[in-house]
């Protein structure tokens, strides 16, 4: 290769290098801006204190915002109860996601795909509250959904679920509920299906080729649609706000009172910091305990 060879390909490197460069750096500033920076500024105001007599908030570098959450039972309960719901939602929608998700991308054609996704994509359309304030009419005492019993049933039927656990987790599993449906549905349309005849071809029953064979193949989606939900669910503040009770307060309301009500936005800045580093913990940790090797082996 010629010298004039090896000078025009590190041009073309350059070049190319370049060209990248400028269709990346406005995507890294708005991630600096809205994402980073907004970060740093909360984790700054999480070491202010408050005034307790005028309010006001106080540069003073200190760390009893997080010794007051570390230490008090309550926002402990807190937690636990925010996770717990959290998971249990998780858990929920992914057993409702999976068969859906399943189903779009191995059994529909897939000229007819984009109609079912659409589907599944026109609620994000409506309003997030729009849509659980529909929740309330139905689940409410003498709503849509204790009609609906009577009729099955004789006699005055009231379920009473508004304002309970179950309607929290309802209004979660409906809300996010694309959210795991399409990572699970991109996993199941790129798999491969000579694999799955393979196995059968082999004297596997369908369970174990869904086990040793669907269920590997398609674990990464499953898993970044529940990462997505988890996380959206852990700090959401609408939905038990509107239809949970108050003995279910979740970490979310804990933070958006902090900012509003109490005027408390150090305290409030720390409980968020709280919350970004247990969420991003479990992200790590979730994509560290699953194992696929071991699908496979």
């Amino acid at each position: 290769m010629s010298i004039w060879q090896v000078r025009h390909l590190r041009h073309i490197q350059h070049s190319g290098l370049l060209t990248g460069l400028v269709f990346v750096t406005p995507a890294l500033l708005l991630l600096l801006l809205f994402l980073v920076l907004p970060v740093f500024l909360v984790a700054g105001y999480s070491v202010y204190s408050t005034d307790p007599v005028t309010g006001l908030i106080r540069p003073d570098l200190t760390l009893a915002n997080y010794t007051r959450i570390v230490s008090s039972p309550v926002y402990r309960r807190v937690f636990l109860r925010s996770l717990e719901i959290a998971s249990v939602s998780t858990l929920a929608a992914l057993l409702i996601a999976y068969p859906i998700g399943y189903t779009l991308g191995t059994l529909v054609p897939r000229r007819r795909q984009p109609l079912f996704l659409l589907f599944v994509l026109v609620p994000f359309w409506t309003s997030y509250i729009v849509r659980t304030y529909g929740w309330i009419g139905f689940l409410q005492k003498g709503g849509f959904l204790d009609s609906l019993v009577s009729l099955l049933v004789p006699g005055q039927v009231e379920l009473g679920l508004l304002y309970t656990r179950a309607a929290v987790i309802v209004g979660f599993v409906h809300v996010y509920l694309p959210l795991i449906i399409l990572p699970i549905y991109a996993a199941c349309r790129s798999l491969d299906r000579r694999l799955l005849e393979a196995s059968s071809d082999l004297g596997a029953r369908p369970w174990r080729t869904f086990w040793r064979v669907t269920l590997p193949l398609t674990l990464p989606g499953l898993v970044a649609g529940a990462a997505l939900f988890f996380v959206a669910v852990f700090g959401s503040f609408v939905t038990p706000q509107l239809l949970g009770g108050t003995g279910d307060l979740m970490i979310g309301n804990l933070i958006a009172d902090q900012f509003g009500e109490a005027f408390n936005w150090p305290f409030g800045a720390a409980l968020a910091i709280v919350i970004t580093a247990v969420v991003l913990l479990a992200l790590v940790l979730l994509f560290r305990l699953v194992d696929m090797e071991r699908f496979y082996g």
